[in-house]
């Protein structure tokens, strides 16, 4: 990667943050943008009432400060750098949240809560929400594109707060009317506060990972927004020249490239959504069972061994992990015992001990399949049962639903939506915030939508 002392990136995004409100968006971007916000307050209301989403709650409420936005799934109401963190960690408490395969990013845990925050602060509408929101996944995943995804990562460097950071402060800023000086500004306040380290994925808890992946970049992104709303000057080019935002971390993308074209495609439309609340690598494990129970009415008693075929990478993520919702052996237990695997199932640890989901996870062999790993957006994997008559049947998923490949109808995404608001604020209102999504550019404000959030 090399820098040009010519290079206009940040002006280019600064330009696209400044005329988000603005400027028009296609339908198709509209209505993908509603599906990942509806998306991503289903994973903050379940996240609230998980350990993450539970000290980031306690942690805002600690902090006072004025009530300029609300912590979903509690009653707080603090100043909105707080709450955008608080909301921020809950998104991400679980494996629930979407996620941006070719920058290795999770746009929507970081840039949702950024923009929910600042939207409350500013008073703003239901439209300028939702145009805030697809210009934060535009930018949090063309940084992670620049940054270099995985190999990024792998510098021991974590690419999901780095560009979650970016990400956040585009989509806060473009609900602050900052004009494209101000923007670039912003974004570098936000660059001198990025950072994450890998690190993070020896917590068992989930809560430093929660706040590293959603709940850092949230509050951060919010924060430069704010400091440079309130008059903050800085510099306007972090982005370029030979000492960068770039530069300094290492990135090893085509940085020029990743920042060409901004909104063209937007970014939201190649954002997966997950079906199943549990860990990337095993949704297309659990498709591949569902579509085998379906095709021959499979019960646990027919299957005498079950080989769960992986890429390398992904088979390290969910081989017997103590976790159930990245523990692939349990949840195909669970998928082969109820045909399907609802949330609660995925996040029940004493389950994970039950004989009889045990002696069907004794029957299971993880296969790590170098085929498997050519094309990792589309979350591959085969499932082959060894049936006690002796037969085999099998099933390989080359594009897991949820995937742009092949994609969750609005019906699925509202129904997952349901399963995950429901048990926090009532069905009731989760029907109701339901509703207001699907309608969320004719919102005057987001006021209504936030109390129904705050079981108000």
């Amino acid at each position: 990667m090399s820098a040009s002392k010519t290079s206009n990136r940040s002006a280019k995004l600064a330009r696209f943050i400044a005329s988000a409100t603005s400027r028009p968006l296609p339908d198709a971007v509209i209505e993908k943008t509603k599906h990942h916000i509806l998306d991503t307050f289903a994973a903050i209301l379940s996240g609230s009432k998980m350990e993450p989403g539970i000290q980031a709650i306690k942690y805002a409420r600690s902090q006072g400060g004025r009530k300029q936005a609300g912590v979903l799934g509690s009653a707080v109401r603090t100043n909105a750098v707080q709450a955008a963190l608080a909301n921020g960690m809950s998104a991400h408490a679980d494996e629930t949240d979407d996620s941006h395969p070719f920058s290795l990013t999770h746009p929507g845990c970081s840039a949702v809560p950024a923009a929910l925050a600042m939207a409350e602060r500013q008073g703003a509408s239901g439209l300028h929400f939702l145009k805030a929101v697809a210009v934060g996944y535009d930018a949090c995943a063309r940084t992670g594109l620049a940054l270099g995804g995985e190999n990024f990562l792998n510098s021991g460097k974590d690419s999901h707060s780095f560009a979650g950071t970016i990400g956040a402060v585009a989509a806060a800023a473009a609900l602050c009317g900052m004009d494209e000086g101000a923007a670039a500004v912003a974004v570098s306040y936000a660059t001198q506060q990025a950072g994450g380290l890998r690190t993070l994925f020896r917590d068992r808890e989930h809560t430093e990972k929660a706040f590293v992946f959603a709940g850092m970049p949230a509050g951060t992104g919010t924060q430069a927004a704010a400091m440079v709303h309130s008059g903050m000057t800085g510099v306007a080019d972090p982005l370029d020249t030979d000492v960068s935002f770039f530069t300094s971390h290492g990135a090893v993308g085509d940085v020029d490239k990743a920042f060409n074209n901004l909104g063209r495609p937007f970014e939201i439309m190649r954002t997966n959504i997950k079906r199943w609340s549990v860990g990337s690598p095993a949704q297309a494990v659990l498709d591949a069972l569902e579509l085998l129970i379906a095709k021959y009415g499979l019960k646990p008693d027919d299957v005498k061994s079950v080989a769960i075929h992986l890429s390398p990478r992904a088979a390290r993520v969910v081989d017997g992990r103590e976790m159930p919702d990245v523990n692939v052996q349990y949840l195909a237990a669970i998928m082969l015992t109820h045909g399907t695997v609802s949330f609660a199932a995925s996040h029940d640890h004493a389950r994970m001990d039950d004989a009889d989901i045990n002696a069907l996870r004794r029957r299971m062999t993880l296969v790590p399949d170098d085929r498997l790993g050519r094309r990792s957006e589309l979350r591959q994997a085969i499932a082959e049962i060894t049936l006690r008559s002796g037969r085999v049947v099998r099933q390989r998923v080359n594009a897991v639903r949820g995937t742009t490949a092949n994609p969750m109808t609005l019906a699925e995404v509202e129904a997952k939506a349901l399963e995950l608001i429901a048990p926090v604020i009532g069905t009731g209102s989760a029907k109701k915030v339901i509703r207001g999504v699907r309608r969320i550019e004719r919102a005057r404000t987001l006021e209504a939508l936030v109390a129904l959030m705050q079981g108000k």
